[in-house]
This record gives C-alpha cells, sequence and structure tokens, in this order.
C-alpha cells in the first residue's frame, strides 16, 4: 500500500488525467445510456398508445437523420464554402497549419484527419473530411504554394 501512495505521490499528474479520464468516461456513458433511454420510451409510447408499428417508428428515426444532414448541406455548408474561399493559410515547420477567415479559425497537421475550428469563444475538434472538398482544395493549393516559396 506505501508503494502505491508513493508512486500516486511521484507521478501524481499522470494520476490526475487518469482518474479524469475515467470521471469524463462515466459521464459520456451514462449521458448516452440516458439519451438511448429516452428514444426507446418514446419509441414504445408510439407503438404501444399510438398504433404506429416498428418499421414505421424506425423509418421515422432515419427521416429525422436525413432531413437533419439535408438542412447542414443546404444552410452550413455553403457559408463555410463562403469563408473558405478567402481564408488565409500559413504553414509551421513542424507541419501544423492555420486557416483564417473572417470568422472562423482551423488548426490541424498535414496529414492527419482531425482539425480544431475556432468560431469566436468556441471551439470544436472535427474530421476536417465532413468540412468538404473545398476546405481539402484551398488546404493543397496553399500547401503547394508554401512548398513553391520555400524552393
Amino acid at each position: 500500500m506505501e508503494q502505491f501512495l508513493q508512486l500516486v505521490k511521484d507521478y501524481w499528474p499522470i494520476a490526475l488525467v487518469g482518474l479524469l479520464v475515467i470521471v469524463a468516461f462515466q459521464w459520456i456513458v451514462r449521458s448516452l445510456f440516458r439519451l438511448v433511454a429516452i428514444l426507446a420510451v418514446v419509441g414504445v409510447i408510439l407503438v404501444v398508445f399510438f398504433q404506429f408499428s416498428s418499421d414505421q417508428v424506425i423509418n421515422m428515426g432515419r427521416t429525422a437523420v436525413k432531413n437533419t444532414e439535408k438542412v447542414v448541406q443546404q444552410t452550413i455548408t455553403p457559408l463555410l464554402n463562403n469563408e473558405l474561399k478567402d481564408a488565409d493559410i500559413t504553414f509551421q515547420p513542424d507541419g501544423t497549419y492555420e486557416m483564417k477567415t473572417a470568422s472562423i479559425r482551423i488548426t490541424g497537421k498535414k496529414g492527419e484527419s482531425k482539425a480544431t475550428v475556432y468560431y469566436k469563444e468556441e471551439k470544436w475538434d472535427v474530421d476536417i473530411g465532413q468540412l468538404g472538398n473545398l476546405f481539402q482544395e484551398q488546404l493543397k493549393k496553399a500547401e503547394d504554394a508554401a512548398e513553391l516559396k520555400a524552393q
């Protein structure tokens, strides 16, 4: 027991991070369980009390997801594309890049699929593949221009 306490004293930052990861994981699992439970209750109510078939309830869920994707494609994607057309992109020697527009900033590392998007005081980690082809094209053009400049 004393060895364990000494180990924790010596490596307290790692122990603290491990504890925080466990707490965060537990919180995420609980939240997901609550969400699934609520959706299951709604589904059961629709089937039992409103005489919907289970296939109809499943199709309602699929339709809701498709409609959400459609709204994103019609509203958010054009806004993002307009922003990215005039973006300033800088590359660092360590392989990281920063793309700045009038209202957003995107940082990431070449070759990685994850990037961080900053908007006002908000920050999100996203898969850059979801940002669209225009983002990839702008990044590639800027990377090619930076390589030509370096030569």
